[in-house]
């Protein structure tokens, strides 16, 4: 009875630190996202950080209206 407590709390454990490993593994990868290069100043920013104007991507607004006046 002792040996399958014992056999029990082993795989517990087992698992719990497998969990844990994976968990921190698939936390740790960088997420990767696409980069666009601003049509002012050719600066690279990521997709969803720049600021699209006549389906052309600028940096920031400023960029924007400068390129359109």
């Amino acid at each position: 009875m002792k040996i399958i407590f014992l056999l029990i709390a082993v795989l517990l454990i087992w698992w719990v630190l497998r969990t844990l490993r994976s968990g921190r593994a698939a936390a740790s990868k960088p997420q990767i996202k696409n980069m666009l290069s601003c049509k002012y100043c050719g600066l690279h920013i990521p997709e969803d950080e720049a600021v699209q104007h006549n389906s052309k991507s600028y940096c920031s607004k400023e960029h924007a209206q400068k390129d359109n006046p």
